[in-house]
């Protein structure tokens, strides 16, 4: 509050305050003479005052205060949103007297035999009395303007003002410190996007109206930002809080309700809750329903209560339009179009990540599309990291050995996926076919064939992360786990539309039997809710399996790409040995040819080269093909197999 406030408030109360202590000075001399109390009128809370014959309350009562002073400042505020009475008030006044000054002890042991405030000093002396200003649900206990000590009588029991509300009517405004730690100012946003502003003024319109209002999709921090926009726009500032930081106690609850009513109105503020899950959200409910002060809550998924009428608002994904507009701003018009138009096909983020983004890029000078491309990977992961093991892209197209059939289908992959915003967009294919948009892909073959290899290939050469999804983990024997599992794996995923790696797709593909009971129906819809998710996901989206055959056909004619890997021939399995051990790696008499000869994949023959290098260093010798033999054996013994005397003939 500027200073010229805290002058008008301190002003209002130092006049209030020798208002009211001049009424106990009335009273005292009213008593010493040997006068009788005023009598204790029964009244509405809110009647109007009686006036008599046309003179001001100062005229008619001995030193009382005279209402048309008390029309500004931090004290009229507190009149007016809390809808004291002016006996409230001058009760209010009188507790702060007792912090403001040494002298208002003497004027209550005057006046009523206790040098400090009681109810029934206050009904004794103060104007307008009325028995209803201290019950519990009165505004002077209610918000815990007034607290009574714990004593056996009401009206003998001391009486005083709450800390945070005395430094209120000073022009001291903080916010009270039980709730320091459990709630916190959100910052003003920028300029929001025109459909998040539109958002942002249907929830403003909701708040004022309703109170209550929820706000569900997008991430933590836009439905923050919308969420301040609009308590702007309503006239509030906005606090947050974590649902998960409330009492678990109901009376617990009720006194932080309480507490934060107050705060609501003081400051005023609008409580932001912040839910995660349903046993938050049940909490959450709990709480709001105490509350009579505007609230919003904030979560992933939309927030309904049993009985409850309130805005539904939903924050969707921005539109490309928008995403393109925020890229071009961020860039400052060092990304080309072709820069900008990129950044936009590939990922989808909030505008706050763009926002961050852009600064990092900025920061990062040189060729700035590049640095907002690693940028946007370094946020679109953050959400996935924890969903899955994440492959920085290393290899690269001459490190893999495929048959070149497979290689070319491999290299159409990747070109569906760079060029999907010219196709579907530009060109129009997007409102002709407007369903199975996604890149899906199935990768069959024998374990060590190449399957992730050709996986990280991929994303390395369009410049995404690889996300291996371990399929047997997603999969839950409770009904509807699966589908959770899998929403959050690809809702994390649309923001930098990674190259995802399912593995291990025989854990929920096989070929569909006659359904028996409702587990069979449920398996069922949760391989149709996966690949409903791979046909919308807008990055690429793999699966793996080592048992095409064991696949429904019915699946795969869903899927785009179908790239069979074969176990690898003689030819091939020399060429991944001579990649596979490094030139600078010292080698004495080892001859690829016959090393060929071993009847294994590219993920054996990687193992065996790895385990030969360590026995060769350990002995501080040169790599030999008896280091390989015995490698060779120790892989053989893990297949449960055998090395026989072809595979090896000639080799020492």
């Amino acid at each position: 509050m500027h200073d010229d406030g805290r002058e008008v408030d301190a002003a209002v109360m130092a006049q209030a305050v020798a208002d009211v202590l001049a009424r106990l000075d009335a009273h005292a001399r009213t008593t010493a003479d040997g006068g009788a109390p005023g009598r204790l009128r029964r009244r509405s809370r809110h009647a109007a005052s009686d006036t008599g014959d046309g003179g001001t309350p100062r005229d008619r009562h001995d030193g009382a205060p005279d209402d048309a002073s008390y029309d500004e400042g931090a004290l009229a505020t507190v009149v007016d949103c809390f809808g004291l009475t002016p006996f409230e008030r001058d009760l209010l006044v009188l507790c702060a007297a007792m912090e403001l000054g040494p002298r208002a002890a003497a004027h209550c042991a005057a006046a009523g035999g206790r040098d400090f405030p009681t109810f029934s000093l206050a009904l004794a002396a103060l104007t307008e009395p009325h028995w209803s200003a201290l019950t519990p649900d009165a505004p002077l206990r209610r918000y815990r303007l007034v607290e009574v000590a714990e004593e056996p009588v009401l009206t003998t029991a001391r009486l005083r003002i709450d800390e945070r509300v005395l430094h209120y009517l000073l022009g001291v405004s903080q916010v009270e410190p039980r709730l320091q730690g459990l709630v916190a100012r959100a910052a003003v946003p920028g300029r929001l996007p025109a459909s998040q502003a539109r958002l942002a003024a249907e929830l403003a319109s909701a708040v004022s109206s309703d109170r209550v209002a929820a706000l569900s999709g997008g991430d933590l921090q836009t439905r923050r930002e919308v969420t301040v926009t609009a308590a702007l726009a309503a006239g509030f500032v906005t606090f947050t809080m974590s649902a998960a930081d409330l009492p678990a106690e109901p009376a617990d609850r009720a006194v932080l309700a309480r507490l934060w009513e107050r705060e609501g109105v003081l400051l005023p503020a609008v409580l932001l809750v912040e839910v995660d899950g349903a046993a938050q959200a049940a909490a959450a409910e709990a709480f709001v329903a105490m509350l009579g002060v505007p609230v919003v809550l904030s979560g992933q998924d939309p927030l309904t209560a049993a009985a409850t009428h309130r805005a539904q608002l939903v924050v969707e994904p921005l539109e490309q339009a928008e995403q393109r507009e925020l890229w071009r701003a961020e860039l400052d018009g060092r990304g080309g179009e072709a820069d900008v138009a990129g950044l936009v096909a590939q990922f989808s983020l909030p505008g706050h990540v763009i926002r961050s983004a852009g600064a990092v890029a900025r920061r990062a000078g040189g060729d700035v599309a590049e640095a907002a491309w690693r940028a946007g990977l370094a946020h679109a992961r953050i959400a996935l990291d924890e969903l899955g093991r994440r492959v920085e892209p290393r290899a690269g197209w001459d490190d893999l050995v495929v048959p070149e059939r497979q290689r070319g289908i491999l290299r159409e992959i990747v070109a569906h996926v760079r060029q999907r915003a010219t196709v579907y967009q530009d060109w129009g294919f997007e409102d002709v076919l407007r369903r199975g948009l996604g890149v899906t892909a199935l990768f069959a073959g024998g374990s060590g064939t190449g399957k992730t290899l050709a996986a990280e290939v991929v994303a390395g050469a369009l410049g995404l992360d690889l996300f291996v999804i371990d399929l047997s983990q997603v999969v839950s024997k409770y009904i509807g786990e699966t589908e959770k599992n899998l929403r959050r794996i690809f809702d994390a995923a649309e923001r930098g539309g990674a190259v995802l790696l399912f593995d291990e797709a025989d854990a929920l593909f096989g070929k569909r039997s006659e359904v028996k009971d409702s587990h069979d129906r449920y398996a069922n819809l949760e391989v149709s809710y996966l690949l409903m998710r791979m046909e919308s996901y807008r990055g690429l989206a793999i699966l793996t399996t080592n048992q095409k055959k064991a696949l429904d056909h019915a699946f795969l004619r869903r899927l785009r790409f179908v790239v069979d890997f074969p176990f690898p021939d003689m030819t091939e399995r020399a060429e991944i040995w001579r990649r596979v051990i490094p030139p600078r790696a010292p080698v004495d008499g080892v001859a690829v040819e016959r090393l060929a000869q071993l009847t294994v994949a590219g993920g054996s023959i990687r193992n065996i080269a790895l385990s030969a290098a360590f026995l060769a260093a350990d002995e501080g010798t040169e790599l030999r093909m008896r280091h390989l033999l015995a490698a060779a054996q120790t892989e053989y013994a893990k297949l449960e197999r055998s090395v026989t005397s072809t595979e090896v003939a000639g080799w020492v």
